[in-house]
């Protein structure tokens, strides 16, 4: 059986300093979890719309969005950590502590 493997290629190390602007945390949304989002989206529209050959076919998609899926979880993630970050700063520059 071969599996597809996917490498997250969005995915960058958390830095919760690296994004200091709500215009920069709005853009790595963007570009990084929703855009994986959407492949997410589009493989599982195919695979429910798909009758392939076989349950190795099918098997092979189901591990592909379960990569797919994991990837998102971990770019929602590293995003919500430098969201928090941000707020953190914000509120103590403003006293809000």
């Amino acid at each position: 059986m071969t599996v597809t493997t996917l490498k997250p290629a969005l995915r960058s190390e958390p830095n919760p300093r690296a994004a200091t602007t709500f215009s920069s945390l709005a853009e790595r949304l963007l570009e990084g979890p929703f855009r994986t989002l959407v492949s997410l989206h589009v493989r599982a529209s195919t695979l429910a719309a798909t009758t392939e050959d076989g349950d190795l076919a099918r098997l092979e998609k189901l591990v592909e969005l379960r990569q797919l899926a994991r990837m998102t979880t971990a770019q929602m993630n590293d995003f919500s950590l430098e969201l928090q970050s941000l707020i953190d700063d914000l509120a103590a520059a403003n006293g809000k502590v």
